[in-house]
């Protein structure tokens, strides 16, 4: 999830340059706000488990998008810090809900490999994200232009989420569940 890194390897100086946090009160931020990345891995597994896995991604991604797009916007400290709160509740969840996507999608017997390869495309995400991120915030500080470009990658990405269905096969084999 290109979107949650983004934020994350640039959550100090935004905060500071957004909202007007002092170093200090920025630094501590960030600090808190990795609770919320850690809370995010049990909750949204959790919901995962009783709305599905898609409509989970879809809601991560959805949640996600627009509090990036609203983000650059929020000079004051208390919505800066709720908008960085949830994305990074949303960036821990789709990690906490990968290893179940696995899961469901290859059978229990292959999630391991499986969740290998997705972290291969997570570790991507990783480096892809926070280097646009950067590229377009730039010199000039363009928070907006590079938080509302992902936050558009995000929403466009629901549409995988819609596409993407567990095969039939797994649908029916409960053999390994």
């Amino acid at each position: 999830m290109a979107a949650g890194i983004s934020l994350i390897s640039q959550a100090k100086p935004s905060a500071t340059d957004i909202a007007g946090f002092s170093v200090t009160g920025a630094a501590t931020l960030v600090g808190v706000l990795a609770i919320f990345n850690g809370a995010g891995r049990i909750v949204w597994a959790a919901i995962s488990d009783y709305t599905g896995r898609m409509k989970t991604f879809t809601a991560i991604l959805v949640l996600q998008g627009v509090c990036l797009i609203v983000l650059p916007h929020a000079d004051n400290a208390v919505v800066f810090s709720i908008l960085a709160a949830i994305v990074y509740l949303c960036y821990g969840g789709a990690f906490g809900t990968m290893p179940a996507t696995a899961g469901d999608f290859f059978g229990v017997r292959n999630a391991g490999a499986i969740y290998g390869l997705m972290l291969i495309g997570w570790s991507l995400g990783g480096i892809i994200g926070p280097i646009v991120a950067s590229t377009l915030i730039g010199e000039e500080k363009a928070y907006t232009l590079a938080y509302t470009t992902i936050g558009i990658i995000a929403l466009v990405s629901v549409l995988l989420t819609v596409v993407t269905k567990v095969p039939a096969a797994r649908r029916s084999d409960d053999a390994d569940v």
